[in-house]
């Protein structure tokens, strides 16, 4: 018999406010060197506690050079609640999110891990979603779209750590928003505050407006930074910038190629999408406290 046991939760509530901020460049157009967009990201997370969670955050413009105008417009790009649910004598941990995700899309999310020991890990991860976008400017402009056409995404995956490297192995595969298949492996150093991970997709074939040829594979490199502080608080209002400073570079990827989404607004390669103390769970920034009364 399974026996229901919360962990990493903060029974009582907590206000969180953050800001963080997005940048955007593109190297295609001969006039400029890039096209630049800088976005400010004021969010809040409130915990009501065991485990639940509503988060929202918007997007405000500071910078426009060369992007469409669409993206001159103040946005939302994600309000949703989030519930954790731990069964720890079987091992075995979900969040469900549902709402308003980043990347434009709104729908429902599960994600699973699986800790069978300290060095291996199993996840998954199932959504259903649809397109969305709201956003607005002092020149009368509006933009409000709720599509009606759902996309699913279906992943698997497992993760082997290295404890005396700090050092993640990941493997991850499935079925993205596109309808298309794909896979990733990757291999994430775990530094003091900073993780930095190179990775390789191999996907079906896919081409790019900016190339001739179609490719199956993809390369790169992700890095997260964490920004202080970097202990978690027990105040019931927290006033604090993102927590993280997170940025990708893809070697060469086609438009539309393993699509996914956001399902929370501090998504980093970093920090465990769920509260699992395993691998990165165990630092001292990631451990849960008791907010004061």
């Amino acid at each position: 018999m399974l026996s229901f046991t919360e962990v990493g939760a903060q029974p009582k509530q907590q206000v969180e406010l953050f800001c963080g901020a997005d940048l955007y460049y593109a190297d295609v157009n001969f006039i400029r060197l890039y096209n630049v967009l800088i976005n400010l990201t004021p969010g809040v997370k409130y915990h009501m506690g065991h485990d639940w969670q509503i988060a929202v955050q918007a997007e405000l413009p500071i910078v426009n050079d060369g992007y469409d105008k669409r993206y001159n417009m103040i946005r939302l790009s994600y309000a949703a609640v989030s519930k954790q649910i731990h069964f720890n004598k079987a091992s075995q941990h979900f969040k469900i999110t549902a709402g308003l995700f980043g990347s434009e899309r709104y729908g429902g999310d599960v994600q699973w891990m699986y800790p069978v020991n300290s060095w291996l890990l199993f996840n998954a991860q199932l959504g259903l979603v649809r397109d969305w976008c709201l956003g607005f400017d002092f020149d009368s402009n509006t933009e409000c779209e709720f599509g009606t056409k759902w996309h699913s995404l279906a992943l698997i995956g497992g993760r082997i750590w290295l404890d005396p490297w700090h050092t993640e192995l990941r493997a991850t595969g499935g079925r993205y928003l596109g309808n298309d298949y794909g896979m990733e492996c990757e291999a994430v150093r775990h530094f003091k505050h900073t993780s930095i991970s190179l990775f390789y997709q191999l996907h079906e074939p896919t081409s790019s407006v900016y190339r001739k040829r179609s490719h199956k594979q993809t390369g790169g490199f992700r890095l997260t930074v964490m920004l202080p502080p970097y202990k978690k608080s027990g105040k019931k209002v927290v006033f604090r910038p993102a927590s993280n400073f997170s940025m990708a570079y893809y070697a060469q990827s086609g438009d539309g190629t393993m699509q996914s989404y956001f399902a929370d607004p501090e998504d980093n390669i970093r920090t465990n999408p769920v509260d699992v103390p395993w691998g990165t769970g165990n630092f001292e920034e990631n451990q849960p406290v008791d907010v004061e009364e």
